[in-house]
């Protein structure tokens, strides 16, 4: 079992965000799977595909953006011990 502490409210990831500069997100697919982007400015540092109705952690810096092709819910999480 995975304990997570939530450090804000979940949201549908639309656009480019930095999630309030949160470093570590957990993220809901959707009914399909979804391209998920993390960039740096301008610059892509990474992708992964998101497979549909699983529950991913996505690790990033705090100033760094992350978009999705089409709706996933995502939230701030806490690093765990």
């Amino acid at each position: 079992m995975r304990i997570n502490k939530l450090l804000g409210s979940e949201v549908n990831l639309t656009g480019a965000t930095t999630l309030s500069g949160a470093q570590l997100i957990r993220i809901l697919g959707g009914s399909s799977d979804i391209l998920i982007t993390v960039k740096d400015g301008s610059n892509i540092t990474g992708t992964m595909t998101i497979k549909s109705n699983t529950v991913e952690f996505i690790r990033k810096k705090s100033t760094e953006t992350i978009e999705a092709a089409s709706a996933v819910k995502a939230v701030s999480v806490a690093f765990g011990d």
